[in-house]
């Protein structure tokens, strides 16, 4: 597959081009329904199954703009769905925060857990999580949410009067442990500092998943907003082995009666090897998407795939994060480094390719806007540019003025 053609494909399935909706009114196969033009950001979390959110507004931003512009929701919106526990924060299948929908953190962080735990190992031991203080620390975290929403720091003092004296990074783990067992996640804020809840209060109850169900569930929820992606995009993005992934496809591609499968040469030219990621791995593909991409009406894909478009992504997008490096989908010319995540700076695409960084800075009731190109820009180019930092200023509900770094 062209690299071209992949691009488009995965904007398309990621939201990030208007004609990504389409398939709400009618192709989504989520009895949840999907994003369309009534959708909300839980909406579309349900659908990636979990979106990468240490960075908490640029997060919300990478929500926001996954939706129609009319009626698009800001900064506070979407931060009440949050505090409401409509859309909940977490960490879940690898160490760091996702953002998780209600009906899916029990059995979704029930899956990652031993894994996550796994990988936190010498960090634990370090910080000296494990044995009585570790056991004394759950205890004193359950007891502390099951009074109301507590912000870090009232745990950490609640952990101090109980002679559990932790910080920093000590702390954070026990925090991550603890959330990880289902002791805890994400509560209404307190001013701007995030709280924790009781898991209970937020999560719906229900039964544990088969894991070989729950990891085929977790690759079709995957593809459903990624594809196409290989099994070894699914193990980086989840955590989960390369065996795992690639039994997990095989499995999904079972309980959708082929719906979820390999791409075949005759939808795509071959079967999606070197040309898409870099090495011979297989893509796999969400029928239903790849139906509604190639049904865009000529116009609708005209728009989706113009290459001076210029979108401005939050670092740990899941158009980034949802793929195994080098990731060449995303890689301009003329330079060869593999495109990684680079906070406190975003990127900045143009085409669904990288051409720069940006990072937005508030400070009360205004906010800049810093860009770092990597080229000159052409007069289309700069043009989608400014709408796309017009689209950031609606989203943050304050003036902005953007920062403009020569080349």
């Amino acid at each position: 597959m062209e690299l071209a053609e992949l691009r488009s494909r995965r904007l398309f399935a990621q939201r990030l081009r208007a004609g990504g909706s389409a398939r709400a009114a009618g192709a989504s196969p989520l009895d949840a329904g999907a994003a369309g033009a009534d959708a909300s950001p839980a909406d579309l979390v349900r659908d990636a199954l979990a979106v990468q959110s240490q960075e908490y507004l640029p997060a919300q931003w990478g929500l926001a703009q996954r939706l129609p512009l009319a009626g698009r929701p800001g900064r506070a919106e979407i931060a009440a769905q949050i505090d409401d526990g409509v859309i909940l924060r977490t960490h879940v299948l690898r160490p760091t925060w996702h953002f998780v929908h209600p009906d899916d953190a029990r059995w979704l962080v029930g899956l990652s857990a031993e894994r996550v735990h796994r990988q936190n190992g010498t960090m634990y031991r370090r910080g000296g999580i494990e044995g009585r203080l570790l056991a004394t620390g759950l205890d004193v975290v359950a007891r502390e949410v099951a009074g109301g929403h507590r912000t870090r720091v009232e745990v950490q003092t609640a952990l101090a009067h109980a002679g559990v004296e932790l910080s920093g990074p000590s702390l954070a783990h026990l925090i991550m442990y603890a959330e990880l067992e289902r002791v805890i996640i994400s509560g209404a804020s307190v001013g701007a500092q995030r709280t924790y809840a009781a898991f209970d209060e937020r999560v719906p109850s229900g039964p544990e998943r088969d894991r070989a169900d729950a990891l085929a569930e977790l690759a079709e929820r995957y593809l459903l907003t990624r594809s196409p992606a290989s099994a070894r995009d699914l193990a980086t993005w989840s955590g989960f082995t390369l065996g795992d992934a690639r039994q997990a496809l095989a499995d999904a591609a079972d309980r959708t009666g082929g719906r979820i499968a390999p791409l075949a040469s005759d939808a795509t030219g071959d079967t999606g090897g070197a040309g898409a990621t870099g090495g011979a791995d297989e893509l796999w593909h969400d029928a239903s998407v790849s139906a509604a991409w190639a049904a865009r009406p000529p116009d609708a894909a005209t728009s989706d795939d113009d290459p001076s478009r210029v979108d401005l992504l939050q670092a740990y997008d899941e158009y980034i994060m949802g793929y195994a490096t080098p990731r060449p989908h995303l890689q301009p010319d003329g330079i060869d480094a593999a495109i990684i995540a680079e906070f406190p700076l975003h990127a900045m695409m143009v085409g669904g390719v990288m051409c720069g960084r940006w990072a937005p800075t508030v400070q009360g009731r205004r906010a800049t806007v810093r860009l770092v190109p990597w080229r000159h820009m052409s007069p289309a180019e700069a043009r989608s540019r400014d709408v796309a930092i017009a689209q950031v200023e609606a989203f943050l509900g304050v003036p902005v003025e953007f920062v403009h770094d020569e080349t």
